[in-house]
C-alpha cells in the first residue's frame, strides 16, 4: 500500500473486500470453490488490523453482501471510468483481465510486467480482454471449482476463441467444429458451459453507493498510523514515518546526576523529604556481568535523579540510606517491568519493596492484545509525546556521559509518574482497578520470587538422557538412510524433498515458493505410503527435545545458585494466563515417555526435600458451570461426579455404570469442545465420526445442558454489543471480529467471545491462589517455596518434615481462591521429582 502510493501517486483509492459466502455464484452453483480449504485463523484474526490501517490512511473500503470482492471493483471502474480518467485494478487475479479496456488497466506490482493492457493480454493470452470470461469458462478453473468443458484446456481453448470469437457464436456454428470428439464434448457439456460462463464472468453492476469524490486520495491520519505500525511492532515503518515528523518538544526536565559521595548525600535527602509521594524507579544494567545498576528516579515530570548503584556506593553511608529506602515496603515505588527492575536490583544487593504500580502491567489490563508494552511507545499513545532516543549504556559511568546522554534517563522516569496516572484514571473508568491493584500487583511480586528462587535441575540425568538420546538419534539416522536407499542431510528440506518425491516417488501433497513442502503435516499424510515419513518425524521429535531442553537447560543454570530462573511473563497472553520463557518450561510434552523423562531432572534444590504438584482439577469446565449456573452441571460438580461420564449417561441415555470407555472419551470431547467453539466438522475429525453424528452429539448436549447454550449465546452477544467480554473479576478481551460482516473471522471472534470469559477466569483463579499461598507460606513460617507455575498446576519444593503443612496450605490456598457456584477440587502429588509424583490423599 506504501509502495503503490510513493511511486504510483494514484489521485483515487478504493479497496474491495469479499464478505464471505454465499454469493450469488454459490446460489448458483453450490459447489464453487468448494475445494478451496478455509482461511486459516492466523490470517482471519489479521484482517480486522489490515481494516484498521485503511481506516488510518483514511482510503474508502467497498464490500458488498452476496458479491466478491472483484465484482465490487468491477462496479466502482465502471462507474467512475472516462475519457480523462483512467483506471488500474491493482490485483493478481487473472478473472480481472476480462475487464481491460481502453481506460481500464490490471497492475500486478507483484509481477515484472506489472501494468497489463488489452495488447499484454493478446500477447500472453491469445486473445482480447473481453475474450477472458469465455476462456475461464472452457477450460475450468480447479482453484474456483468451475467445471468447463471436458478435454478442452487452455491452448484448444484458445484456438476456438480465436476462431469463432465467443462461446455465443461457437454454439451457433458448432458444426463448423472439425473434430469430431471436439465438437461431440461441447455438445454434451454446453448447459455446463453455460453456467462455468455465469461464474466467470465478473458482475459489474453491485448496488453500490458512490461518487469520485468519495475516493479522493487524502492526508493520512498519521496518529491512527503509527498507533498501529507501534501495536504491529513495524520498527521500520515507524522509524521511517519518525524521520518525516519532528519529535515533539516536551516541557523542561532537569536531570541531576549522582557523580560525586556529595551528590550521593543530596539523593538520599531528596528521597527521605517527602515519604508520601510516588516515586518512579527504573534500571539499566550496565556491563557484563551486571554487577552494577545504572537507575533513574522522579517524583514529578520536571526533575529526576540519576545514579548508577555499585557494590562500592552501596557501602557509603548514603548508599546505605538508598538501599533502606528501597526496601522500604510502606514507601510506593512505581516503575515500568516492576520484575525485572526487582532482578536487577537483587543483583547489585538492593532488594526493592514497596512497587504498587507498573505502567507494563496497567497498559496490558487496558489492551491485552498488545504484545509489547515499551516505555516510550505507551507515553506517545497516551501522553502525546516522543521522547527522543532511548538512553545509552554504553559509557561504563556516569562521569563519562555528557547531560544530553542522561537526559533521556530522567525524561523516562518522570514520564513513568505522568503515564501511571494517566492510565490509573482509565483502569478506574473501565471498573479494572481492583484487578490491578488487588490482583495483578501482588502477582508480579510473587513471580519474581519465584525467579530469584529458581528451580533445581538433575544435571547427571540430563546428561544421561542425552546420551542416550543421541544413540536413538544415531541409530534413527541409520535406518531413515537404508530405507532410502542413501545417505542424505535430514534437516535439508531439499535434499528430504529430492529423497520423497524423486526418489521414491511418493505424491507430493503441497507446495510452498521454494518446492515441495516437507513439513510435519505432509509427513503425516505420506507415513500411509511408506515408512521412511514416520521414521522421520520420529527424528524431528527427538531431535528437538535434545535441542531444546537436554542440550540447552544445562547451559541456563546459574553457576552462583546452582539453579535454573525462568521468566515468567505476565503480560505476554490476551487472555490473563501466564507463559514463560528462556527457557520456556510450560511446554515440556507430558504425553511422550521423552517428555516425561525430561521432567524427572526436576527436583527439590534442599536437602531432604520434595517437590509438590498441586494441579486444578477440570477448572475449567468447573468454570463453565459457574458461569451458566447450567443446574445439572453445578450438581455433578457438587456431587463429585465423574462430568465425562454424567456427560455420556446423558446423552447415550443409559446408567452411568453402563457407560463404555469409549463413549466416555467421547463425551469428554465434547464437553471441552464446547469450550472452545469446536464445530461439528471439528468434533467429527476428532473422534473420527460422521459430520451428522458429530452435530447429533453437539445437538444432544446442548439439549441436556440448556443454560450451556443460554450463556454461550449471552457472551456473543455481549462481545457484539459491548465490543468485548470479561472475566468474574473483569479482565476484559477486545474482540472486533465478531462484528465482521466476514462469517469466517465473524465465527473465529465468537469463539473467542465463548472462550475468553472461561480461560480468563481460570487464570485469575490461579493467581489468586499464588498470592495466597505465598502469603501463606510465609505467615506459618514454612520453609516451602513456589517454583513453578504451568497452566492449572503449581509446583512447590518442600522440606519432607513439613510436607503435612505446605500441602494443607497448597490445598488451602488453591481451593479458597475464589467462591464459585461449585467447589474448585485439586489433585496433590509429591515425589523426588517432577515425573515421579505419589498422589496425596485429602
Amino acid at each position: 500500500l506504501q509502495s503503490l502510493r510513493e511511486k504510483q501517486h494514484p489521485e483515487y483509492l478504493a479497496v474491495a473486500f469479499d464478505v464471505g459466502k454465499p454469493t450469488f455464484r454459490h446460489q448458483q452453483f453450490e459447489s464453487y470453490k468448494a475445494h478451496r480449504k478455509p482461511m486459516p485463523d492466523e490470517l482471519i484474526g489479521q484482517l480486522p488490523t489490515i481494516k484498521a490501517l485503511l481506516k488510518a490512511y483514511r482510503i474508502p473500503v467497498f464490500e458488498r453482501e452476496g458479491f466478491e470482492a472483484e465484482d465490487v471493483l468491477a462496479t466502482i471502474a465502471r462507474r467512475i471510468v472516462g475519457p480523462q480518467l483512467d483506471v488500474f485494478l491493482v490485483t493478481g487475479d487473472k478473472d480481472a483481465l476480462q475487464l481491460i479496456s481502453d481506460h481500464i488497466q490490471v497492475y500486478n506490482p507483484h509481477k515484472d510486467e506489472a501494468l497489463l493492457d488489452a495488447e499484454a493480454v493478446q500477447a500472453r493470452y491469445g486473445i482480447r480482454p473481453e475474450q477472458m470470461a469465455d476462456l475461464l469458462a472452457l477450460m475450468g478453473d480447479q482453484t474456483d471449482n468451475i467445471p468447463g468443458v471436458k478435454g478442452i484446456g487452455e491452448k484448444t481453448a484458445v484456438q476456438l476463441l480465436q476462431r469463432f470469437g465467443s462461446i455465443e457464436s461457437l454454439y451457433q456454428r458448432l458444426h463448423e467444429v472439425d473434430q469430431a470428439a471436439q465438437r461431440r464434448s461441447l455438445e454434451q457439456g454446453r448447459e455446463q458451459l453455460q453456467l462455468s460462463k455465469a461464474l466467470t464472468t465478473i458482475d459489474s453492476h453491485v448496488p453500490l453507493e458512490l461518487t469520485l469524490e468519495d475516493l479522493v486520495v487524502q492526508e493520512p491520519d498519521w496518529t491512527a498510523v503509527r498507533t498501529l505500525y507501534r501495536e504491529l511492532e513495524f520498527t521500520r515503518l515507524l522509524q521511517a514515518l519518525d524521520s518525516q515528523i519532528p519529535t515533539q518538544s516536551t516541557t523542561d526536565h532537569d536531570t541531576l546526576v549522582v557523580a560525586t559521595s556529595a551528590d550521593g548525600d543530596r539523593w538520599a535527602d531528596w528521597l527521605e523529604q517527602d515519604r508520601s509521594a510516588p516515586v518512579a524507579v527504573l534500571a539499566w544494567p550496565v556491563g557484563e556481568p551486571s554487577h552494577s545498576v545504572r537507575v533513574a528516579m522522579a517524583r514529578h515530570a520536571t526533575q529526576a535523579w540519576v545514579a548508577t548503584l555499585t557494590p562500592e556506593l552501596l557501602a557509603t553511608s548514603s548508599g546505605r540510606r538508598i538501599a533502606a529506602w528501597l526496601a522500604d515496603p510502606s514507601i510506593t515505588k512505581l516503575s515500568h517491568n516492576g520484575k525485572q527492575l526487582m532482578r536487577w536490583l537483587r543483583h547489585v544487593g538492593a532488594p526493592l519493596a514497596g512497587l504498587r504500580g507498573d505502567t507494563m502491567l496497567a497498559a496490558y489490563l487496558l489492551n491485552p492484545a498488545r504484545s509489547h508494552e515499551q516505555l516510550g511507545d505507551l507515553v506517545d499513545e497516551y501522553l502525546q509525546q516522543r521522547l527522543g532516543p532511548a538512553p545509552s549504556l554504553e559509557a561504563p559511568s556516569l562521569a563519562e556521559l555528557t547531560p544530553p546522554l542522561v537526559e533521556p534517563y530522567g525524561r523516562l522516569a518522570s514520564a513513568v509518574v505522568s503515564l501511571h496516572a494517566r492510565l490509573v484514571d482509565q483502569l478506574t473508568a473501565q471498573g479494572l482497578r481492583s484487578l490491578y491493584d488487588d490482583l495483578e500487583l501482588p502477582v508480579l511480586e510473587v513471580l519474581a520470587q519465584m525467579e530469584a528462587t529458581g528451580v533445581a535441575l538433575d544435571l547427571e540425568h540430563l546428561a544421561g538422557l542425552r546420551a542416550t538420546m543421541q544413540g536413538q538419534l544415531g541409530r534413527l539416522v541409520e535406518e531413515i538412510s537404508q530405507l532410502a536407499g542413501c545417505s542424505f542431510n535430514l534437516n535439508s528440506p531439499k535434499q528430504l524433498a529430492g529423497v520423497l518425491f524423486d526418489r521414491l516417488h511418493l505424491p507430493i501433497i503441497k507446495r510452498t515458493k521454494t518446492g515441495a513442502s516437507t513439513d510435519n503435516d505432509v509427513l503425516r499424510q505420506l507415513a500411509a505410503h511408506h515408512p521412511l515419513p514416520q521414521q522421520l518425524m520420529q527424528y524431528r521429535e527427538l531431535s528437538k527435545l535434545v535441542s531444546t531442553y537436554l542440550e540447552a537447560l544445562p547451559k541456563l543454570v546459574d553457576p552462583t545458585t546452582g539453579r535454573l530462573h525462568t521468566s515468567f511473563n505476565q503480560t505476554g497472553t490476551a487472555t490473563g494466563r501466564l507463559s514463560s520463557s528462556e527457557p520456556n518450561l510450560q511446554n515440556i510434552p507430558i504425553r511422550t515417555e521423552v517428555g516425561r523423562s525430561i521432567r524427572k531432572a526436576f527436583i527439590p534444590g534442599m536437602l531432604e526435600g520434595v517437590l509438590v504438584a498441586a494441579d486444578y482439577s477440570q477448572i475449567e469446565l468447573r468454570m463453565l458451570a459457574h458461569l451458566s449456573g447450567d443446574e445439572r452441571l453445578v450438581e455433578a460438580f457438587h456431587r463429585d461426579q465423574d462430568i465425562h461420564r454424567v456427560t455420556a449417561s446423558l446423552i447415550y441415555g443409559i446408567p452411568e455404570a453402563e457407560v463404555q470407555r469409549e463413549q466416555r472419551y467421547a463425551m469428554k470431547a465434547v464437553n471441552y469442545g464446547v469450550l472452545y467453539g469446536m464445530t461439528a466438522h471439528g468434533l467429527s475429525k476428532e473422534l473420527g465420526v460422521s459430520y451428522q453424528e458429530a452435530q447429533a452429539f453437539i445437538d444432544a448436549y446442548f439439549a441436556r445442558y440448556p443454560k450451556v447454550r443460554a450463556y454461550l449465546d449471552s457472551q456473543i452477544a455481549k462481545a457484539k454489543r459491548d465490543g468485548f467480554v470479561e472475566t468474574v473479576l473483569g479482565r476484559r478481551r477486545y474482540i472486533a471480529e465478531v462484528n465482521s460482516p466476514d462469517p469466517v473471522i465473524r465465527q473465529f471472534g465468537e469463539r473467542m467471545a465463548v472462550n475468553a470469559p472461561i480461560q480468563g477466569t481460570a487464570a485469575d483463579v490461579i493467581k489468586q491462589a499464588m498470592v495466597r499461598l505465598t502469603a501463606a507460606l510465609r505467615t506459618e513460617r514454612l520453609a516451602a517455596k513456589l517454583v513453578l507455575q504451568v497452566h492449572d498446576e503449581l509446583v512447590c519444593e518442600s522440606p519432607r518434615q513439613e510436607l503435612a503443612a505446605t500441602t494443607q496450605a497448597i490445598r488451602q490456598a488453591m481451593e479458597s481462591a475464589m467462591t464459585l457456584s461449585v467447589p474448585l477440587a485439586v489433585t496433590m502429588k509429591a515425589g523426588p521429582n517432577w515425573l515421579d509424583l505419589e498422589e496425596l490423599p485429602r
